[in-house]
């Protein structure tokens, strides 16, 4: 009998009884402090120069970089209401960057490594969209 794999946190946080969590956007960056004790102040970028404020309640899982996955580390946070921050903030850019980086030949095989996947076996796929066969 094979041995049943431990449940993930994202699909019990993104799907709600059955459904998955509509207007969800996936961002990477650095949280700091917000201008008030329910919001954060979230980092696009590595010189703090582009940011956006994301509601507490808004957030629905967040993973922390290490920094044996990356030397500056950072956090990957799923917001809800995404439309909302998107609108004139530049956040769709960096998504779109995101999404461009998640999907590389280079992430696949880091990704693959990370899992602890034999390089001469066939490769997981990291990118969970069912289209681009990644």
């Amino acid at each position: 009998m094979a041995k049943k794999l431990a449940l993930d946190e994202l699909p019990k946080r993104l799907i709600v009884d059955g459904k998955k969590v509509e207007d969800v956007i996936m961002i990477y960056g650095f949280v700091a402090e917000g201008p008030d004790e329910d919001n954060i102040t979230f980092y696009l970028d590595t010189l703090l120069k582009t940011s956006v404020v994301i509601k507490d309640e808004d957030i629905i899982h967040d993973v922390n970089i290490t920094k044996t996955h990356s030397a500056i580390g950072g956090t990957i946070i799923w917001v809800k209401n995404a439309s909302s921050y998107l609108q004139g903030n530049g956040m769709q850019s960096q998504q779109d960057d995101a999404q461009q980086f998640f999907q590389g030949d280079i992430y696949q095989q880091y990704a693959n490594t990370a899992q602890g996947n034999n390089p001469t076996q066939p490769q997981a796929s990291v990118c969970g969209c069912g289209q681009c066969g990644k």
